[in-house]
């Protein structure tokens, strides 16, 4: 039998090597693919605007006039265009001004009247023209409770 040289017990190793790791199941896979595409950016949701509403009493912003009418409270009831309830707010009589803020950009009416300190009407309602909200904006509305609107 001849020998094999040095050569040749190299590349039957080389071979064997090549072999074993080809049996073991294991292999590598390049590619180019990314993937999924990611989801679209969410929009952000509009940014809200509010109301101040600005009342007199009889065309005068004077705190006596609230206590001696006996209207303690402001109570604001705000609805959307399609007539769906969007909240109630108050505020001191006294105060003469209110903001609501937070509101959704939109068309709304709303309705107002003075309460006393146990929450029951000193006024008629007073409905306030419909208006509209636009995000990142504060409309300002005016009314006045005249003298005939108290109970």
């Amino acid at each position: 039998m001849k020998s094999m040289g040095k050569r040749g017990l190299l590349g039957v190793l080389t071979m064997g090597a090549c072999f074993a790791l080809g049996s073991t199941g294991c292999f590598f896979e390049a590619s180019t693919d990314a993937g999924p595409a990611p989801p679209p950016p969410v929009a952000p949701p509009p940014l809200a605007g509010s109301l101040t509403v600005q009342w007199t009493v009889d065309e005068v912003t004077d705190p006596n006039v609230c206590i001696m009418g006996n209207a303690s409270t402001l109570d604001i009831v705000l609805t959307t265009a399609g007539g769906g309830f969007a909240g109630e707010f108050q505020g001191a009589c006294t105060a003469f001004t209110t903001t609501i803020s937070s509101l959704a950009p939109g068309d709304y009416a709303a309705s107002a009247r003075l309460l006393d300190a146990g929450g029951r009407p000193r006024t008629t309602i007073i409905n306030l023209h419909p208006f509209t909200i636009v995000e990142n904006t504060n409309l300002v509305v005016n009314l006045d409770f005249p003298a005939d609107s108290f109970l």
